[in-house]
């Protein structure tokens, strides 16, 4: 019963990574504190007439023909006006791009406290839906449904049978890939604009750090591995390889060779010393993030470690760290401001 419970728990694990793979002084104090994700305030006149001229820039753009990043090509013949997410990824960043109004469904991660970023701002959004409820999806009615390249085909194409405009994104391993994926969804919901905005603020979030770390030399640089429940931990070409290069630390699984998500030992965490250990922050059923966390610190066979002896075992936020969203410059900043604290005093 326990190694049922426990393969359950470790196919639970896997498939949530999948699904999420669906200053210093006045200004610098301003420039942490900017927020690169929220839908925007209420603007000025001047702000509003120039977006009225760029809604008909926009509007004039479709029909518009595309191709999604399984091959699939279609036509969206106007600007969509109601539209579906099924992955938290583009919970998030339509939530930023378009009126709230024109968003008939998210997915049901959007309302998961610790793993979501846009927890209040979906409460607005009464449907919540998992991949399988396509009845429910068609229902809807919607004029595009945004996917992952790992949505079960089957749910695809059933949608694609009703007539319904279903665009599949692969999720990206770099946080320019990031950006690449909000510019294009930006164009198929006609808001391009919003898109470089987001960007933008992303660039600036980024820029903000790297002037911090401005001072850091190569040699001072700390070792990092980022791990998850079941010791699986981050190499080359994961959104984590590259948010440690910007945070200025150095992966230590990926310096060693292993290309994306590899399981390991204690054994291992000890024959490689890092300085610094990663850990999950989101609690879900069947696990407890902060009790895995004291387990680590307190466990006997890691006493040695330089992560562990001196006190570098974080647990940063997994909202950050697994955003597939403009939120993913907020992971960098985390991790940047966790092993060098004095940098940015």
């Amino acid at each position: 019963m326990v190694k049922m419970k426990k393969t359950l728990a470790f196919i639970l694990s896997i498939f949530l990574v999948i699904t999420l793979f669906a200053g210093c002084g006045k200004k610098d104090s301003a420039e942490e504190n900017k927020d690169i994700g929220t839908p925007a305030q209420q603007e000025t006149q001047e702000e509003q007439n120039g977006q009225e001229q760029q809604v008909d820039e926009e509007t004039d753009k479709f029909p518009l023909t595309v191709k999604d990043d399984k091959g699939s090509e279609m036509t969206i013949e106007k600007k969509p006006e109601s539209i579906v997410s099924l992955t938290l990824g583009t919970d998030e960043i339509l939530l930023s791009l378009v009126d709230i109004s024109k968003i008939k469904a998210l997915s049901t991660f959007a309302s998961e406290r610790g793993l979501s970023n846009v927890v209040e701002v979906a409460e607005q959004v009464p449907v919540k839906l998992v991949g399988s409820e396509t009845e429910k999806i068609i229902s809807l009615q919607p004029d595009i449904v945004f996917v992952a390249d790992w949505t079960n085909e089957d749910v695809v194409q059933q949608l694609r049978d009703a007539n319904i405009v279903v665009y599949a994104y692969k999720t990206p391993s770099t946080i320019d890939g990031m950006k690449d994926l909000i510019r294009t969804i930006a164009g198929i919901v006609g808001e391009s604009k919003k898109g470089e905005e987001i960007i933008a603020g992303m660039d600036e979030k980024l820029k903000y750090i790297e002037s911090k770390l401005a001072s850091l030399k190569e040699e001072d640089k700390l070792t990092v591995i980022c791990c998850d429940s079941y010791f699986y931990a981050h190499g080359k070409n994961t959104t984590f390889d590259d948010i440690a290069t910007r945070a200025g630390v150095i992966n230590l699984i990926s310096e060693i060779g292993i290309e994306g998500w590899v399981e390991f030992s204690k054994e291992k965490i000890v024959e490689l010393d890092p300085d610094v250990i990663i850990l999950p922050s989101w609690s879900f059923e069947g696990f407890n993030a902060e009790e895995f966390a004291n387990d680590i610190r307190n466990d006997k066979s890691l006493v040695n470690v330089k992560a562990v002896k001196n006190n570098r075992v974080f647990m940063l936020p997994d909202s950050h760290m697994l955003a597939i969203s403009q939120y993913i410059a907020f992971a960098v900043e985390d991790l940047a401001k966790a092993v060098y604290p004095e940098l940015f005093k």
